[in-house]
């Protein structure tokens, strides 16, 4: 099965104060590495040993050429749509590991349908269905390459009008997979949600599968004709979180790696798949940087 993934590669500039900050010169640690919603989750696809095809824009600049490089030699199948500039993003993190991201990025253009054209599934970052044109585009590529099998990842929609978009595109689109934060969940169901599995049951259909995330308080799934799981937090065996940029990515990469060959899954594969994925978003948090490898990374791993 090749998985295309639609959406961002970005070069992230990580700084990380010693303690808060305040005006004037301060001392940091700074760090220059890969990142991007799509580029994240097509790599982590790619350590698992699933073929993977990562159509993003890209520019021909130090950045991008930085990106490019990275990106083939994880064995990726990169094909770049044109850009005026490579996306880049500042995260700043504070002394727990939690993030605040700066960024610049640059919209998706080109021939998106033919670049998608021979994938089995195609995986949109919902960074790309924030605003209207740029979803409707994507929505129409879908359509024109005649894919069926998609999923949607949230995109840190920041008002009922973004997830507005993202909802409307889901449904243009037929998503048969969603993933999203609580938090995002709901925005896209027009009311706060209290807790991960109440927030599945309300975006789940009888054609989709929608898994909501809650931080170390777990993840629930709900949807294809009654399927429910609810898994308790995951930690990386005792290890400290010290950066928890791309923990989301490689969340999504598992649950993808497990589910998508096997599409529609029986109700024990998705409470393993939630299982697996829990364990890899961990794991992504112990190290600096949105693609550090881990040993969740392995193809099989915690199998």
């Amino acid at each position: 099965m090749l998985i295309g993934v639609l959406g961002d590669s970005t070069l992230d500039v990580t700084v990380g104060p010693p303690g808060p900050m305040s005006a004037g010169d301060a001392r940091a640690q700074i760090s220059l590495g890969p990142g991007g919603q799509g580029a994240n989750v097509a790599v982590r696809l790619a350590r698992a040993g699933v073929p993977v095809r990562l159509i993003t824009p890209l520019a021909d600049d130090p950045a991008g050429h930085v990106l490019r490089a990275n990106l083939e030699g994880q064995s990726v199948d990169l094909v770049s749509l044109p850009a005026s500039r490579t996306s880049m993003v500042v995260v700043l993190l504070d002394p727990a590991g939690e993030r605040t991201m700066l960024s610049d990025r640059v919209p998706a253009s080109g021939d998106v349908a033919t670049a998608i054209r021979g994938c089995d599934w195609v995986h949109v970052s919902g960074y790309l269905l924030r605003d209207p044109e740029e979803a409707h585009a994507v929505v129409s590529a879908l359509r024109s390459a005649g894919i069926e099998q998609i999923s949607i990842a949230g995109g840190s929609f920041q008002a009922r009008a973004d997830a507005g978009i993202a909802r409307d595109a889901a449904a243009a689109m037929g998503a048969k997979l969603l993933i999203v934060n609580r938090e995002e969940a709901g925005l896209l169901a027009g009311e706060p949600m209290s807790a991960a599995d109440e927030a599945a049951s309300l975006l789940a259909t009888g054609e989709r599968l929608a898994v909501v995330t809650d931080g170390t308080r777990g993840s629930a799934a709900a949807g294809l004709a009654k399927t429910r799981a609810v898994l308790q937090g995951a930690s990386a065996a005792g290890r400290p979180s010290v950066d928890a940029t791309g923990a989301g990515d490689a969340f999504t990469a598992s649950l993808l790696a497990s589910l998508a060959p096997q599409w529609p899954p029986a109700a024990d594969l998705v409470a393993t798949a939630l299982e697996r994925a829990a364990l890899a978003g961990a794991a992504a948090t112990t190290a600096v940087g949105a693609q550090s490898p881990t040993a969740r990374d392995a193809p099989d791993a915690g199998a």
